[in-house]
């Protein structure tokens, strides 16, 4: 398989997505704040793969202890929907909610299959998307970015971590992405947004990182 192969997004089609936009006006509404609205096209565009929605409490629990999913899997951000106790207060395990933009527009349906906590409640489950977030930039989303890098005939593409994530592919000019956080949480998107190798300066803990997230240490 090509290193800039497409990954699964999480849109459904645009048939479901508008029997699904139907079934939102039955459903609980939750409008998402700014950073909700940024981690929610990172997961929609599969730049958050190989997670396919809010975590489990259980993830999140291994997450916020060391930094790996209940399974051992390397992942760094724990992602969980935090919404209000008000809009929580009806809403029952096994429910399917719509989260919505700043107009309202549905962007998603989440199917809640986990909910613990208080002042915010926190809620896990599987995403169905039906938009992308408003100002996302389709040009720098992973299967954007893979093709450029595949129609371009790169043969690698190098991640250089730090503010925020640059890639250099071989052929072609290199790009930033606004991707801040831990090295782990870089790395990873790095990846799926097509970086075949990263950049570690001879540091040890990054070769590590680099291998364990699938991409060629270099440096």
């Amino acid at each position: 398989m090509s290193a800039f192969a497409p990954l699964p997004e999480l849109y459904v089609t645009e048939a479901a997505a508008e029997g699904l936009r139907n079934e939102a006006v039955r459903r609980l509404q939750w409008r998402l704040t700014p950073g909700q609205l940024r981690d929610l096209g990172l997961l929609m565009d599969g730049a958050m793969l190989p997670l396919r929605g809010y975590l489990s409490a259980a993830d999140h629990a291994a997450v916020l202890a060391g930094g790996r999913l209940a399974s051992g899997a390397l992942w760094p951000l724990a992602l969980v929907l935090e919404v209000s106790d008000a809009f929580a207060h009806d809403l029952e395990t096994g429910e399917d909610i719509a989260l919505c933009g700043p107009d309202g527009a549905v962007l998603a349906m989440m199917s809640v299959t986990d909910r613990w906590g208080a002042g915010p409640v926190r809620l896990g489950g599987r995403v169905k998307g039906l938009a992308p977030v408003p100002g996302r930039d389709g040009a720098l989303t992973p299967n954007a970015l893979r093709a450029r890098f595949r129609d371009a005939g790169a043969g690698r593409v190098v991640a250089e971590l730090g503010e925020g994530v640059v890639l250099r592919p071989d052929a072609g000019a290199a790009l930033a992405l606004p991707i801040a956080g831990a090295a782990a949480w870089q790395a990873i998107a790095a990846r799926n947004h097509g970086a075949t190798h990263l950049a570690t300066g001879g540091d040890a803990a990054l070769r590590a990182l680099a291998v364990e997230v699938g991409l060629e240490p270099l440096g």
